[in-house]
């Protein structure tokens, strides 16, 4: 599995049609600038699954180095203890019809 650095996983995040987090969760990423901070929230998730809701967070200091694995990217969530689980996003853009 290759890494990319964050500020080029963000520009994929942001051409992004839309996400499928751990091959489930159909969603829309919810961005903010990148700023250079290592607690600057970057990205956040919200989802409901059977009557509970979730919220992904992701700051710039967790994720200087994105892995990357086909057309997935994996970020360390906010307080995440181990450096491994990360969250699978697999980015979904639209086709380029000839």
């Amino acid at each position: 599995m290759k890494t990319i650095p964050l500020e080029e996983a963000y520009k994929i995040l942001e051409n992004a049609s839309a996400i499928i987090i751990d091959d489930s969760k159909l969603t829309y990423p919810w961005l903010s600038e990148l700023k250079g901070e290592g607690s600057n929230l970057f990205l956040d998730f919200t989802y409901e699954e059977e009557g509970l809701v979730y919220d992904l967070m992701f700051v710039e200091d967790d994720n200087q180095e994105v892995k990357v694995s086909g057309s997935s990217i994996f970020l360390r969530e906010l307080e995440q203890e181990d450096e491994d689980p990360r969250t699978k996003i697999t980015i979904l853009t639209t086709k380029e019809l000839e």
